[in-house]
């Protein structure tokens, strides 16, 4: 017998606007990269020149013309990896053409609604202190580089053929990405195959309507955007690497909104004709793709790296700083999440008791009937915040014609489930 005490303070987070994440059900394809997967992969050629490494050491450091950068393993490898190996992408470093190119899994196909993960890292040339003795390009202490504004652009996306290039300009799926350093002013976009030169603000065109910046904003000193990503500072086996480079002089860290230079967890969530991109839990645009005109090509996933500008650095250095790395890929089965415990067709304080009673249950067993609604055969906060999201719905819409309670008579009717409640027990 296991004796649960309930907290006031759990009942309070229930009334707390929580961010959910999404629920995930069966893995439909996964690849972290530990073997060389190159076989698997389809590189789609862009108008510009290209690299694709599928089986990159991005741990060890020497340089990325060596295949090693000193980058800390991705935040979502598996325990027992000592060596992280991912997929390493760059585009235009000397053909001086605006461009991209994708890449995408041999023979992969996802319908339904899906969750694609996949963690990422950004790295961008920064400013370089040149020496008054340095020959190159002219010596005299110049600075060459830039600490932002840069153009080279990573990205992920679903629903293409996996047959074609996806870039900037010719897109035949939806694909999410941002500048690595800020300060383009449109640092973070969405591109599909009905606006394959992105989704502007302020809206251009009607098309433009179809998608929402959260931020409000494309670019990086948005406040959603300052808020949570940087500043980051290179990796100290980069710093000794390349100890002339900084990434936004003179403080040798990035601006702050931009997502270079520190590892992200994106993904990109299929729910109907919704598609919404998060990166380290954040919503950050969403996409309606019901009103396409130009249809998409399919229903593969890609991942791209693309320089939207027509020119090249006079860095040396930009070979070993300007990429987009990739780990960790997986797409998953959405599940919606349930919060009717009790199965009467209504959310309220009775499938709250329900989850009170089960909360706790870690081993994997719980059911529905426990208050598991989200399906991981647990429950915890998880699924009290589904009980918050979808509280009332259900008979209870009934009610939609009278006024809405006011939040303090929300938090009376929870206190009056703690005073009824108080101590729960439950046998295992």
């Amino acid at each position: 017998m296991r004796i649960k005490h309930f907290l006031v303070g759990a009942v309070s987070s229930c009334l707390l606007a929580l961010v959910a994440q999404p629920s995930l059900g069966q893995v439909l394809y996964s690849q972290d990269f530990q073997v060389d997967d190159t076989a698997n992969w389809s590189v789609f050629d862009g108008p510009t020149d290209e690299f694709a490494n599928f089986f990159f050491d991005y741990t060890s450091a020497t340089s990325a013309a060596a295949g090693h950068v000193g980058i800390p393993l991705a935040p979502n490898s598996d325990p027992g990896e000592t060596t992280g190996r991912g997929m390493f992408l760059q585009a235009n470093l000397f053909d001086g053409i605006f461009g991209g190119f994708s890449v995408s899994p041999n023979g992969q196909s996802f319908t339904g609604d899906y969750v694609l993960s996949y963690d990422m890292w950004q790295s961008y040339q920064g400013v370089t202190f040149v020496p008054a003795d340095d020959p190159f390009p002219a010596g005299g202490g110049i600075i060459r580089g830039q600490s932002s504004g840069g153009t080279n652009l990573g990205y992920g996306g679903i629903m293409s053929s996996g047959t074609t290039v996806n870039y900037p300009g010719d897109v035949d799926s939806v694909f999410f990405g941002s500048t690595t350093d800020g300060d383009s002013g449109s640092d973070y976009r969405v591109y599909s195959s009905d606006r394959s030169v992105s989704y502007q603000l302020p809206i251009d065109i009607p098309a433009d309507a179809d998608a929402t910046y959260f931020a409000g904003s494309r670019n990086n000193s948005a406040s959603l955007y300052a808020d949570n990503f940087g500043p980051e500072a290179p990796t100290a086996a980069q710093s000794l690497l390349f100890p002339t480079q900084l990434t936004a002089a003179p403080e040798n860290v990035t601006d702050t909104g931009v997502l270079g230079y520190a590892w992200r967890e994106h993904t990109i969530t299929k729910v109907g004709d919704i598609v919404t991109w998060a990166v380290d839990g954040i919503d950050l645009i969403q996409l309606d793709t019901s009103n396409f005109a130009i249809p998409v090509g399919g229903s593969n996933i890609l991942f791209g790296h693309s320089d939207i500008n027509s020119g090249v650095s006079a860095n040396f250095e930009a070979i070993d700083l300007l990429f987009t790395l990739v780990d960790n890929v997986k797409v998953e089965v959405f599940v919606a999440e349930n919060a009717d415990f009790n199965g009467d067709s209504d959310v309220d304080g009775a499938d709250f008791l329900a989850w009170q009673r089960g909360n706790g249950i870690d081993d994997g067993t719980a059911l529905l009937a426990d208050g598991d609604a989200n399906g991981d055969g647990n429950v915890d906060a998880s699924d009290l915040t589904a009980w918050q999201g979808q509280y009332g719905a259900g008979a209870l819409q009934a009610l939609s014609t009278n006024a809405v309670p006011e939040p303090t008579s929300l938090l009376l009717v929870a206190m009056g489930l703690v005073g009824l409640t108080g101590v729960r027990f439950r046998s295992r």
